[in-house]
């Protein structure tokens, strides 16, 4: 549906609210209106019937928090701080996943009653299966919203007045939601305001933390930043050339550009070049005001990388090795992966699309962009996309783009799509195998011409792009299923190399020490051996990322630089609990069976001992050790 204002509704969505709604009371903005309409007519459900809340269990929430780590580390600040202020008038305080899940929820007092609505960790409030709530619905429009009592699809979730304000990474992919509840309010709508309000100021610095935190070591631009105007502050991320990496939301809004300020320069934005900039601030030393062409004023600060940045936690990096690894050394000592890495240098710079399979938390990222790194396209921009991460309703414009005025709402200067973005260098796209089916075939066809044309142009554009796909599903399957298009299967499978996980590495061990190298830092930090054995034994179901995170905590709770088994976390230890008392059940069986035997012998051998002993092949002294271990007592003659 196009967009329209808030209050007005289209004349099919009027007729249908009057339809189905007309005893709610209520008269709903168009969002939500087209949250209901959605709920029936694409989602199947029935307002009247029970809220079926959909909870994981709890060894799945462990994994799903595990697998989530460093989203729930930079946002747990920003979860304090909310619901400090909050959970004393009664609202319990949530943050979901990109899907609805969610991943932590601080909750007032009195807990039931909010576990019983499904106000808690591991519930999912995803749209499709509950139909219009806060967080589901505040996902599937992108916006931050408030759903009010009735304004709710299912009957049953009523009581409920949720104000939720989405979370999105510095490339403008949706991570998640911030989401404020609260049971039985006898107020009207307009008093949750001021709750929204505090969602979105928490909400954009938990995504300020982000920014921070991914962009620790490069050049960060900060523009305006009044101290009053607090989460507000524009934010760029410059590599060495002063191009522009990346951009929280408020830089997004304030240029206009939709996601077209990637790839640009400090230079192309502000007219001023990175070197006049750093001599601006001598350095990144103090703040300076910098004067625009139109002749107004704006306050800047630079933070060069050896500037300590502000963070929500450690500013070592997430990658395994260097900075900018190489695929060899994301290849380790492991051959499989060394063989991979040697066919991939084979096809790199010869336009031959490459798709990276493997579990999540192999690293499918970090090899795409050492391929890019590796290739003649170095210089060129480095595009990612997470086709999981962006609503279905979004993903067009995502990756086609659009210019000005081709819908309401739109940006009034267009958006270039990851694709024109990623002109002369690499697109990453990320879960290839959640791409909607439509849109599969629009990639087919531009893949195919070497050309798009964005929403709304004329005139196609031209693409000299490097694709590199991934995903952790089985595509051959879904093909097989027709949940996949077989041809654009075959156009992105120029070459397919599988990361193995981590557990199937042949050199874990090894691994393990890069990776604590990494985490150390300056720091003199060694493993015992238990606990290298325990580190190199254990599955690893979230991979390299959950070993990262695990080792991260471990350094931080050694004592005198010594990682013991008391510094591995629960889910190691219940693994080599579990393996103790199966190897302590083994031992305990191997006695009785031995014990059973050596009498069985005796009493074969009419109580001799020495006639015994020459059948069982040991001397008398050995066994009347044996039988005094067991306990037993050679028969007198």
């Amino acid at each position: 549906m196009n967009a329209r204002p808030p209050s007005e509704l289209s004349t099919e969505l009027s007729a249908f609210v009057a339809t189905h709604f007309a005893d709610r009371g209520s008269n709903p903005d168009r969002l939500i209106a087209e949250s209901w309409y959605r709920s029936v007519h694409e989602h199947g459900l029935d307002p009247a019937q029970p809220a079926a809340h959909v909870q994981l269990e709890h060894h799945e929430i462990r994994l799903h928090q595990e697998e989530h780590h460093d989203f729930l580390a930079i946002a747990s600040q920003g979860m304090e701080g909310l619901s400090r202020r909050l959970n004393p008038a009664g609202f319990a305080v949530l943050l979901s996943d990109r899907r609805g899940i969610t991943l932590d929820a601080r909750l007032p007092g009195q807990y039931s009653p909010y576990a019983d609505s499904g106000l808690l960790v591991g519930s999912c409030w995803d749209e499709s299966l509950v139909g219009t709530n806060g967080i589901g619905t505040g996902l599937a429009a992108g916006q931050p919203l408030i759903i009010h009592r009735d304004e709710h699809f299912l009957s049953s979730n009523a009581m409920l007045s949720c104000s939720v304000a989405p979370l999105f990474d510095p490339q403008g992919a949706l991570l998640g939601c911030l989401n404020a509840s609260c049971l039985n309010s006898g107020g009207p709508k307009q008093a949750q305001y001021l709750t929204l309000q505090l969602v979105g100021l928490y909400a954009r610095l938990i995504e300020n933390a982000s920014f921070h935190q991914r962009y620790a070591t490069c050049a960060m631009l900060t523009l305006g930043g009044d101290a009053g105007d607090l989460g507000n502050e524009r934010l760029l991320a410059l590599d060495a050339a002063g191009r522009i990496l990346g951009a929280n939301r408020a830089a997004f809004m304030a240029a206009g550009h939709g996601n077209a300020l990637l790839g640009e320069t400090v230079q192309d934005v502000l007219s001023t070049s990175l070197d006049e900039l750093i001599t601006l601030t001598h350095g990144g030393q103090r703040s300076a005001s910098l004067r625009l062409e139109g002749g107004s004023a704006l306050e800047v600060t630079l933070r060069m990388p050896s500037t300590p940045a502000p963070r929500a936690r450690s500013e070592r990096g997430l990658n395994v090795i260097p900075v900018e690894p190489t695929l060899e050394d994301l290849a380790g000592e492991d051959p499989g992966l060394q063989r991979c890495v040697l066919k991939l240098r084979r096809v790199l710079d010869r336009d031959i699309s490459l798709l990276l399979t493997g579990e999540t938390g192999t690293g499918k990222e970090a090899f795409a962009r050492a391929i890019h790194q590796g290739s003649v396209r170095a210089k060129g921009p480095f595009v990612a996309l997470n086709c999981a991460a962006i609503p279905e309703s979004l993903i067009e414009s995502e990756l086609f783009g659009y210019r000005a005025g081709t819908f309401t709402g739109a940006s009034r200067q267009g958006m270039k799509g990851k694709l024109e973005q990623a002109n002369g260098g690499t697109l990453f796209l990320d879960e290839i195998g959640d791409m909607p089916a439509h849109l599969q075939t629009r990639l087919l066809r531009v893949l195919a011409e070497r050309e798009l044309v964005p929403l709304g142009a004329a005139t196609p554009v031209s693409l000299n792009v490097q694709l590199v796909c991934a995903t952790h599903r089985d595509l051959p399957t879904m093909v097989a299923a027709g949940e996949f298009r077989e041809d654009l299967y075959y156009r992105l499978n120029g070459l397919t190399v599988r990361l193995p996980a981590l557990r199937d590495r042949a050199d874990r061990a090894g691994l393990i020490r890069r990776v604590l190298g990494r985490e150390a830092g300056d720091e003199q930090v060694e493993l015992t051996a238990e606990a290298m054995e325990r580190l190199a034994d254990y599955r690893w179901p979230g991979n390299v990322r959950q070993l990262i995170n695990v080792l991260r905590c471990a350094v931080a709770l050694a004592d005198d630089g010594v990682i013991g088994l008391d510094c591995l976390p629960p889910e190691i230890m219940a693994v080599l609990a579990e393996r103790s008392s199966v190897a302590q059940s083994l031992e305990t069986t191997r006695d009785a069976a031995e014990a059973a035997h050596l009498q069985a012998t005796l009493e074969q051998h009419g109580g001799n001992v020495t006639s015994a002993a020459r059948s069982l092949g040991i001397n008398r002294a050995t066994l009347y050790r044996k039988l005094h271990r067991h306990g037993l007592t050679a028969p007198r003659r």
